[in-house]
């Protein structure tokens, strides 16, 4: 219908600004939680290349598997949550490691990875379990939503929290606090 086709180039139109506004605004609530630049920038690219990926298996899936498009309201409702999910366990996780690395980073991120690990697990298999619930409904963007979001919950769970964020944290070790001075005492 008409009324379809408009909403669909309006949002289409405005996923850039809501998507850049969601960052942007998830961006400078880690800044001012965490007071540093550096540890807030690569959370949300971990966020943003989990989005990418969760979209892509649902791409791969429902467009090349099945032959159908992926429904234009989903792409936003998948970015939304899962930025909102993933900054909420990597301010969990960061926070964590924050207290832990006081000495050493490679010992903090192996006691937060430990500490907080059936944590974020508990929670991304519950969540990932209630969206992929949505799957057995027989609207489209229900289906579509549930797969895209419940891998996207999954691939954080197991993927970005308990692999990526903290290999960066070991990486840049106290550069991840940047502007602040290092807390490491070697």
């Amino acid at each position: 219908p008409a009324v379809n086709s408009d909403l669909q180039g309006l949002l289409t139109t405005d996923f850039y600004r809501l998507a850049t506004a969601t960052l942007v605004l998830v961006g400078i609530v880690l800044v001012l939680l965490l007071r540093a630049v550096v540890a807030p920038l690569y959370l949300l690219g971990t966020v943003v290349l989990n989005y990418f990926a969760a979209l892509g298996l649902g791409v791969l899936v429902f467009q090349y598997g099945f032959g159908h498009e992926i429904a234009w309201p989903v792409p936003l409702m998948a970015f939304i949550l899962l930025v909102a999910v993933g900054a909420d366990y990597n301010m969990l996780v960061i926070s964590r490691l924050r207290e832990e690395s006081t000495r050493n980073m490679r010992v903090g991120v192996l006691r937060t990875v430990v500490s907080t690990g059936s944590v974020i697990t508990s929670a991304g298999l519950i969540f990932a379990a209630s969206m992929f619930g949505l799957m057995l409904g027989s609207v489209d963007i229900m289906v579509q939503a549930g797969f895209i979001i419940g891998c996207g919950l999954l691939l954080d769970t197991f993927v970005v929290r308990t692999l990526t964020v903290p290999a960066i944290a070991a990486l840049l070790r106290e550069r991840s606090w940047w502007p602040q001075r290092p807390i490491s005492h070697h």
